[in-house]
């Protein structure tokens, strides 16, 4: 749970799924991107949301809420899903799996949906690897090269950091 303060008001904050509750009472969120802004449905009504890039969005934050600007301050986490994994250290001398010879990467952070392909099989440049939701939107993981499947380094439903290795191609 998050503690968000907005016009001087502090309110806790949980996300669950397609809902959000506010100090106890829950209300269904609808988010849908447009070309730079967002339109955020809650409790039936649409605004329009204009937040900072991902990585800037820190406390406080500037945002416009239907053109109007906004200043929130938050604590905590928003999300009732598992906290975030902590950062593994590399063993010395040893290259990251990212930068790793074939490894393929997330580009954004998300959840993985469904792995289309195994260990030893042969892929090549374009074929899905694998299906990754972000945002509410279903991204598939493309081989970046002609190759064999060396290894599959997630599961599905595991959630993934942008960065993150999914799967080594030789």
């Amino acid at each position: 749970m998050a503690k968000v303060t907005v016009g001087g008001r502090t309110y806790d904050v949980e996300v669950r799924g397609e809902s959000v509750v506010v100090d106890g009472n829950e209300i269904a969120v609808k988010v849908r991107d447009e070309n730079g802004y967002s339109t955020v449905t809650a409790g039936g009504v649409a605004y329009r949301v204009q937040l900072p890039p991902a990585d800037q969005r820190q406390s406080p934050l500037q945002a416009q809420v239907d053109y109007r600007p906004f200043t929130f301050e938050f604590e905590g986490r928003f999300g009732g899903g598992p906290a975030p994994r902590p950062v593994r250290e590399a063993p010395a001398g040893a290259a990251p799996r990212a930068a790793a010879k074939g490894g393929v990467s997330a580009q954004i952070a998300g959840r993985v949906m469904s792995i289309k392909v195994k260990a030893g099989d042969a892929v090549k440049r374009g074929d899905v690897l694998l299906l990754l939701e972000a945002m509410k939107m279903e991204n598939e993981i493309k081989a970046p090269a002609d190759g064999v499947v060396k290894e599959i380094l997630v599961a599905e439903g595991a959630r993934v950091a942008e960065g993150e290795t999914l799967v080594v191609i030789e």
